[in-house]
Parts: structure tokens; C-alpha cells; sequence
């Protein structure tokens, strides 16, 4: 008996501390980016070739942002973390009205007009629709939702997160 409950806690001990390694692994390449792994200048490019629509059909050249330091947040409707995420960058967009703060969403036109019914965002949403090709030039290999860009003053995409992001992220990416 002693030795099947030494043969299960061992089995656990090892998933535990597999899953552990696993996160850590996962969360630091996220968490920290090296530069190799970031995208050029050919993403940006594109970026300012880029115009979108906002939900009641307002088109927004991107290119009028050039030369601005930029957060650019990819979301949807459907994704709760990306909902849950709003608000804190909808406070930082507030708060830092010197930084170009843009939603991207990977959705309708319709839901994110719905969406925005009944949560205030304090920063424009355009729509991508389900186009992920932007989000995948400016570094999305993972293809998944919430992805932030920051993008510097000089063109630069310093910065890049996967998952859900909160204001003191933001400001350490751009300090």
C-alpha cells in the first residue's frame, strides 16, 4: 500500500513541477521579448498602409498616427479576456493622451457597435472583421486574443503581449 501511494505522490510531484516549468517557460517568453523575435520595420509598413472603419463606418487612415507612440490591442466581443482588459486600458488611454491608443477588433461591425452600448471605451475601436493578417504581420504566431503592439515614436515595435495586459505593463513597455 505504502509503496502505491509513494508511486502517486511522485507521479503528481512530477506533473506539478512539469506544469510549473511549462508556465514559467510559456509566461517568460511572453513577458519578456527578445528583439530577434520582434517584428521589422515591413510590419510597421503595413500598419500605415492600413485604413479601418470604426462600427458606425468612419474610415481611419493609421497612417495619420506615424511618428506617435501607439498601443494597438487586438480583441473581440467574444473573448473575455479581452473584455475584462477594457476598462484598465480605457483608464490608461485617459490618463496618457500623448500615447495613440487603438482597439482592433477581430469582429463585426455590429457587435462591436453593440459591445460599445454598454461598455464605455475612452479610445478608438476599428474593425479588422476576422481578418487575424494584421495582428499576424505585427507578431500574432500564436494566432490568440487579447495581442498588444506597442509601437514607438520612431517606428519601432519595442513591445509585444500575449493574453491579458494591465496598465502597469503598459507603462513599463513604454518606459
Amino acid at each position: 500500500m505504502r509503496s502505491v501511494a509513494r508511486l502517486v505522490m511522485t507521479l503528481l510531484l512530477m506533473v506539478v513541477l512539469g506544469s510549473g516549468i511549462r508556465w514559467i517557460y510559456l509566461n517568460w517568453a511572453e513577458i519578456s521579448p527578445s528583439a530577434s523575435k520582434l517584428p521589422g520595420k515591413e510590419a510597421v509598413t503595413l500598419l500605415w498602409a492600413t485604413s479601418l472603419h470604426d462600427s458606425a463606418g468612419r474610415l481611419y487612415p493609421l497612417k495619420q498616427y506615424q511618428g506617435k507612440p501607439m498601443i494597438i490591442n487586438f480583441w473581440a466581443t467574444w473573448c473575455e479576456p479581452c473584455r475584462e482588459e477594457m476598462p484598465e486600458i480605457s483608464t490608461f488611454a485617459q490618463a496618457h493622451s500623448e500615447i495613440v491608443v487603438l482597439g482592433l477588433a477581430i469582429d463585426e461591425a455590429a457587435a462591436v457597435h453593440e459591445f460599445m452600448q454598454t461598455t464605455p471605451v475612452k479610445y478608438p475601436l476599428l474593425i479588422a472583421e476576422e481578418d487575424m493578417s494584421l495582428a499576424e504581420a505585427l507578431g500574432n504566431d500564436k494566432g490568440v486574443l487579447p495581442y498588444t503592439v506597442i509601437i514607438s515614436a520612431q517606428g519601432q515595435i519595442t513591445h509585444t503581449f500575449f493574453g491579458r495586459i494591465n496598465q502597469k505593463m503598459l507603462l513599463n513597455a513604454l518606459n
